[in-house]
């Protein structure tokens, strides 16, 4: 996802994730990637009440989980980090549900549920340690996004 597609149609507050998730990333010592876990860590960072509230844990309960089953990756000093597949699939959910919300825009919710629908090892092992069940989490998130 370059740069100039999702300045346009994400708000500002997404756009804010997703450039933590690459400071997150970088900070976990995975610069050659940014994955579901990133994307989630990036949201944790930037809109912890909306995380807390979606998945019913505090958020440093989540980052805790989510950090203990990383592993450093290779370094890399390159400014643009690309997605994984995983989290691309995240980012095309959040995009689909925009539109099916009739939404012209994704923001922080869309982006949530996006990262919630995908099925990632290290970041299911996390939200199952941190005892996020993700269709009640999924459930909450559809909730917030259909009622305004």
């Amino acid at each position: 996802m370059t740069g100039s597609k999702m300045s346009q149609n994400y708000t500002d507050g997404a756009r804010r994730a997703v450039f933590m998730a690459q400071e997150e990333s970088r900070w976990m010592m995975h610069d050659s990637y940014i994955g579901p876990e990133h994307l989630l860590l990036g949201l944790l960072h930037a809109y912890p009440n909306t995380v807390q509230t979606a998945l019913g844990v505090w958020p440093d309960e989540m980052r805790d989980a989510i950090v203990s089953f990383a592993s450093p990756g290779p370094e890399d000093t390159s400014e643009e980090l690309p997605f994984t597949r995983k989290s691309l699939e995240a980012l095309k959910t959040a995009q689909r549900t925009a539109r099916e919300l009739h939404s012209d825009h994704v923001g922080t919710k869309h982006l949530l549920f996006g990262v919630l629908s995908v099925h990632s090892d290290r970041l299911d092992r996390a939200r199952v340690a941190a005892g996020v069940d993700r269709d009640s989490a999924q459930t909450r998130v559809m909730a917030a996004l259909t009622q305004g």
